[in-house]
């Protein structure tokens, strides 16, 4: 019976696997890899230190495979029992680093193709490719020990958008800012009160425990007035366009106002519990007419195999505060069936 596929550890350890009928019909590399993997495995020496280190070794192993010649075509597999991509960045890793050994790497789709797994064991990474060479497949395999991979470099867990509606008011809300101060929880706001611009800070229950007029502002009526609150403790900074006003939560504070050019708020970021890597929050553009879908996007090329979790919120997004507290952000939108202006806390949750 002819032999067709070859399995080789990195200590040259060899599995000769024959092809039958059967094999021919409805085994696949990902199937061959599955079935054998865990007799790699043992024979498998923790050899490199990093992924970098990993996509070195493993191009050597391609490149030193016998009668094997480029152009070859990159492609990554996966099947059940597989674990996730090691990421865009480590292939790319990889391609140069054949490209670096003068073999020949192409995305020509008819061109034979050099077949990527990854899996792995609760101690070890395990990464292999597999060519056809003549008139059999030969397969190669690194490992790396887990716990020298950096977090951002594992899947990430399971995560899910939590949102509770915190405020809500039929007169516009311009941003909400979380009150930074242990137990009392609370929010303050930026509004229009009666016509007039105000803060307005709330205990937990959503209840008004002080308001300060914002006159000192002289703030010209808007079409699409914009303004953002900077908490810091008890004193309070309300950057508006064209100037900056201070004031602190006190009885009778007075509030002062001095010409400025604001650096307003960038991307806001979320970290949960269980992924140190940030996470930010995106919006689809505001279109004042219809809902507007908020995500939440993994930052960084190293999770980019990490899928955005979308919510849709009941109108437009008008403003997005995660300055006070990492775990969560507060997201002001408009409700367009109510017509309220309504204040929601996000929680980016572990599990699904």
């Amino acid at each position: 019976m002819p032999l067709t596929h070859v399995l080789s550890s990195p200590q040259n350890a060899v599995w000769l696997i024959p092809q039958s009928p059967f094999s021919r019909k409805c085994c696949s590399f990902t199937a061959i890899f599955l079935m054998f993997i865990f007799l790699a495995i043992r024979a498998v020496a923790a050899e490199a230190s990093s992924l970098e280190d990993a996509a070195r070794l493993l191009a050597d192993r391609v490149v030193s495979i016998p009668n094997l010649h480029g152009p070859l075509r990159l492609e990554f597999t996966e099947g059940g029992g597989l674990a996730a991509s090691p990421g865009k960045a480590w292939l790319g890793s990889f391609r140069k680093e054949l490209e670096a050994r003068h073999f020949d790497v192409t995305e020509d789709s008819s061109a034979p193709v050099l077949r990527i797994a990854v899996t792995a064991t609760p101690t070890q990474l395990i990464l292999a490719v597999s060519a056809r060479s003549v008139d059999h497949d030969e397969v190669r395999f690194v490992s790396l020990p887990r716990a020298l991979i950096r977090p951002a470099n594992l899947p990430v867990a399971p995560l899910r958008i939590e949102r509770q509606l915190v405020f809500e008011s039929p007169e516009l809300i311009l941003d909400a800012s979380s009150l930074w101060n242990g137990s009392e929880g609370g929010i303050e706001l930026l509004a229009y009160r009666k016509g007039e611009l105000t803060a307005l800070q709330l205990d937990a229950a959503g209840a008004v425990k002080q308001s300060i007029p914002l006159t000192a502002a002289a703030l010209h009526p808007s079409r699409d007035p914009h303004g953002e609150l900077y908490a810091r403790g008890n004193e309070v900074d309300v950057f508006l366009p064209g100037k900056v006003c201070t004031f602190i939560w006190a009885p009778g504070s007075e509030v002062k106002c001095h010409s400025a050019r604001p650096v307003w708020r960038g991307t806001a970021f979320v970290t949960p519990s269980c992924d140190p890597g940030g996470w930010k929050i995106v919006s689809d553009g505001r279109d004042w007419t219809a809902p507007e879908t908020l995500q939440v996007v993994p930052d960084g090329a190293a999770r980019e195999g990490s899928a955005a979790i979308p919510s849709e919120f009941p109108g437009p997004v008008l403003n997005v505060n995660g300055e006070q507290n990492p775990a969560s952000a507060l997201v002001v939108t408009r409700n367009l069936r109510s017509g309220n202006y309504e204040v929601y806390r996000i929680t980016l949750a572990c599990g699904n």
